[in-house]
């Protein structure tokens, strides 16, 4: 018993020690991405470019704020009921892209989706 003791007060005693992680603040926020569209680009390329800044806040600001923007980019006349069937839908989100053509590849989504995804897909490269 006194072993076990003295194994959970070392390891208190070591959780203790260690600082407490501090949570990295954005140099921008999402409102600020939205607005300046050249930034935004530019910090996505960077952070598509090197997957160790996936958890980056100004990765996610810029992610944000491209969802964001594409949202405010759909027209009142686009079909709201079906908006995986616009390109600008998957903006610059590779993941959704890639899933989107998984699924396609298996017949497992409908040919307007498929469509729009090769679309998108063929925008990031450029």
């Amino acid at each position: 018993m006194r072993r076990f003791r003295a194994v959970g007060v070392a390891a208190l005693l070591a959780a203790t020690a260690v600082p407490a992680l501090a949570v990295e603040r954005a140099q921008h926020t999402v409102d600020w991405y939205r607005t300046h569209p050249q930034e935004r680009e530019s910090a996505l390329k960077a952070c598509q470019n090197d997957h160790s800044f996936d958890n980056a806040a100004d990765c996610r600001n810029a992610t944000s704020a491209a969802h964001a923007a594409v949202a405010d980019s759909i027209s009142p006349t686009t079909d709201k009921a079906d908006p995986e069937a616009d390109p600008a839908y998957y903006g610059h989100d590779g993941p959704m892209i890639a899933m989107t053509l998984a699924m396609c590849s298996r017949n497992r989504a409908p040919p307007s989706w498929c469509e729009a995804a090769r679309i998108a897909a063929a925008n990031m490269r450029r």
